[in-house]
């Protein structure tokens, strides 16, 4: 069966509270997806996920297996696909809890696959990436977000390699480089879904403040549960208006 709509559900997802209908294995030609195919009711409406670090939450982020992902919701005739992130907080302007919809990004990420092609058939692509967030998918979201009663804050987003989290100074370097968010997933997860022309976004939750960010010395972990949570609700109420929303549009 085809989907038009994917998401990508990565940290937090338990909190989405999604309905979960049906589990598809799927196989690609990359490899193994980090878990089946997961088809979610909105009500009438269906859409294909994977949850990018496992159902178990078991893959960090330098070893989930991005291309057969992207791949597999591509098989299954997805369109359009929303990434679900974790990120931390740099800007005064984004607060832990809140959204944040990325319009650029810039990857600090290394080593990870990040293209479906290798220039065996003798032919070299390249791909625009100039906004590398579809642009009419992010206004989407946010105006679901503004319908919802929630405030989004727009921005850069640093893509590290992970798993483990940032010191200050790198930190101060993300935030001198421009940007607002730092997160480990959205690449190469952007450049793959523009070489298959899925239009792609991202609806991050803010779940911590960034090294050296946040007032005092706040407890890390504390921090993501409680901010998991609440980021969760919030992508949740998103959601409930905005897939509709793009089903029905197909």
């Amino acid at each position: 069966m085809a989907y038009s709509v994917g998401l990508i559900i990565g940290s937090g997802h338990a909190q989405l509270g999604l309905d979960i209908v049906a589990r598809s294995p799927t196989k690609t030609p990359f490899g193994e997806p980090s878990s089946p195919i997961l088809v979610a009711a909105f009500g009438e409406f269906r859409v294909a996920c994977i949850a990018r670090h496992g159902e178990q939450h078991g893959l960090p982020p330098h070893e989930v297996n991005y291309r057969a992902n992207v791949w597999a919701l591509h098989q299954h005739g997805v369109r359009q696909c929303i990434g679900l992130n974790a990120v931390g907080a740099i800007s005064p302007g984004l607060e832990p809890g809140e959204l944040a919809i990325p319009d650029q990004l810039i990857d600090y990420t290394w080593g990870r696959t990040h293209t479906f092609r290798h220039g065996d058939n003798g032919e070299v692509v390249h791909i625009d990436f100039t906004e590398p967030f579809d642009p009419i998918l992010r206004g989407r979201i946010a105006g679901a977000a503004h319908a919802a009663g929630h405030a989004v804050c727009q921005g850069t987003y640093a893509a590290v390699q992970g798993p483990r989290l940032e010191t200050a100074a790198e930190i101060d370097r993300l935030e001198r480089d421009g940007c607002t968010m730092v997160g480990m997933t959205a690449m190469p997860e952007a450049a793959l879904a523009r070489e298959l022309d899925i239009a792609y976004a991202v609806c991050a939750m803010a779940v911590n403040h960034a090294a050296g960010r946040g007032p005092g010395d706040l407890d890390i972990h504390a921090q993501l549960q409680r901010y998991l949570a609440a980021g969760g609700a919030k992508a949740s109420a998103v959601l409930e208006r905005l897939i509709p929303e793009l089903c029905a549009a197909g």
